[in-house]
């Protein structure tokens, strides 16, 4: 089943507000993921994109995401950043690809491909902490 992105993706945004004011979020459920549709871009595109966002923080790209990967993957990056640990945003790519999960960071891919049917959450949260002090935190 493709993801069907909902209405509050519009507001998923708001994160960079959040982090830009200094303010930090009361729970998890009040952390809003920057999101950008990509379904209609081919992969590669999505990609390069991915890798354009990362200058301050890793970017995710997901592809052939069904509705429950995308609220696994929501859930993971929702705790990273609650945690600490800022993600530029996630693009979704075209549904017709394998399932996977890509970490971007400073320009470059820097995760295998994951497929989301085998990963927990919490492993996805802990790679985006172990990218974020790899590559950012200094």
């Amino acid at each position: 089943m493709p993801i069907e992105l909902d209405r509050r993706a519009a507001v998923f945004g708001a994160l960079g507000l959040l982090l830009a004011s200094g303010a930090r979020a009361q729970s998890i459920s009040d952390i809003r993921v920057p999101l950008r549709d990509a379904r209609d871009a081919g992969a590669e595109s999505v990609r390069f994109s991915a890798a354009q966002l990362t200058k301050t923080a890793p970017t995710v790209a997901l592809f052939g995401a069904t509705t429950p990967d995308w609220h696994k993957a929501r859930a993971a990056i929702q705790q990273a950043i609650f945690e600490g640990v800022p993600v530029s945003g996630v693009l979704i790519g075209p549904t017709s690809e394998p399932s996977s999960l890509e970490v971007y960071a400073l320009g470059q891919l820097v995760s295998n491909p994951i497929n989301l049917s085998k990963v927990s959450q919490s492993e996805i949260t802990r790679l985006l902490r172990d990218v974020w002090h790899e590559y950012y935190r200094r």
